[in-house]
């Protein structure tokens, strides 16, 4: 279950900030079969990244620290003045000077012990983690574990939140790898993410069972309708804050409000409160008569009890559904790729069913 929680040498950044921001399909080596082809001419569009005077824009070069500060400093639209900065490396000639300051009074930068920035020092996946955890502030939903990133790690927080949040992924072995250094085409896939929902999404399972983050699904009940679409809240649980991106479910009837996250591995599907515990929907692999404990109570469990069913709901009907039934007579019905689309009660009433999904 998850745990809750509640970023240039001289002479390459004088041809970053020379350069102007190309075309969207600009760029001869990134070719449309990239894997980070949307998300870097999508910061293109936004001004954020540019390429290079000979028209490239590297995706595999490492970014540096200076690189950041610009393109977080464009992002933001701070100001970018050339100016005298408080670290003893970054004069006022140096051309990343004015954005490295306004980032630094800001917040959203840090240098180091010794008084120096280093913005010509290629930036590590941890230490971009943190930096882009001031920028998309989280503190709210699930967070990600990776089996190289350790509880005493500096940068745990930083890259456990921002992948509960789907703006930082991993490997496929399972790591972060926080010491490598981050190349312009994962910084741009980073930087997409936090600012779009569509490129969070495409971090997502192709072939699961969790909703679509893009996607607002309206539920009927006897009384009044329950929506669910994701977005940034800010609201508090327990007297203390929370920050981030939640599922809010939205009762008409009575205008409540309550905040899920949703999150989904190789073990399962998990429902997560924003309040230490959470709940395991599905588990993984699909199997008939597959049995689990779904959260802290022992007396609960669930099973899957069927698939392939034939459920009908307003919205349409599925052949393809999984069924599991609970301790308590409860049967809910997933289907691959929406979700959860039906609820029926232990004396075969509709609790809830997919009305419409926009």
């Amino acid at each position: 279950m998850k745990r809750l929680s509640a970023m240039l040498t001289v002479l390459a950044l004088s041809f970053f900030l020379a350069a102007q921001p190309a075309a969207a399909a600009g760029f001869p080596d990134v070719p449309d079969t990239s894997r980070f082809h949307d998300e870097m001419n999508y910061l293109v569009e936004q001004n954020i990244i540019s390429g290079y005077s000979d028209g490239n824009f590297q995706p595999k070069k490492n970014v540096t620290r200076g690189e950041v500060a610009i393109m977080i400093g464009r992002m933001l639209k701070l100001d970018g003045t050339q100016r005298n900065t408080k670290f003893k490396d970054v004069s006022k000639n140096h051309g990343a000077s004015g954005y490295i300051h306004s980032a630094w009074d800001r917040g959203h930068l840090s240098g180091f012990a010794d008084g120096t920035f280093r913005p010509d020092t290629p930036i590590s996946r941890g230490d971009m983690a943190m930096i882009l955890s001031r920028i998309f502030w989280s503190q709210a939903g699930t967070t990600g574990e990776f089996s190289d990133v350790g509880y005493n790690m500096k940068a745990s927080y930083a890259i456990g939140t921002l992948a509960g949040s789907h703006v930082l992924t991993g490997y496929p072995d399972g790591t972060f790898r926080p010491a490598a250094y981050v190349t312009r085409e994962q910084f741009s896939a980073f930087m997409a993410r936090g600012l779009s929902i569509e490129f969070k999404q495409r971090t997502m399972k192709t072939d699961g069972y969790a909703y679509d983050l893009t996607k607002t699904y309206i539920y009927a009940k006897s009384q009044g309708e329950i929506q669910i679409s994701y977005k940034k809240v800010h609201t508090k649980f327990g007297g203390n804050a929370f920050y981030g991106y939640l599922w809010e479910y939205k009762d008409t009837s009575d205008g409540s409000i309550e905040y899920i996250d949703q999150t989904e591995d190789k073990d399962g599907l998990y429902m997560v409160f924003p309040i230490p515990h959470g709940s395991k929907e599905l588990a993984y692999p699909i199997k008939v008569n597959s049995k689990w404990q779904p959260g802290m109570d022992m007396l609960e469990s669930n099973a899957i009890t069927g698939v392939n069913k034939t459920v009908s709901t307003p919205y349409k009907t599925f052949t393809n559904a999984v069924e599991v039934s609970n301790s308590s007579g409860q049967k809910r019905y997933y289907v691959k790729g929406i979700g959860e689309v039906k609820v029926v009660g232990k004396t075969g009433e509709t609790v809830s069913e997919l009305k419409s999904i926009q």
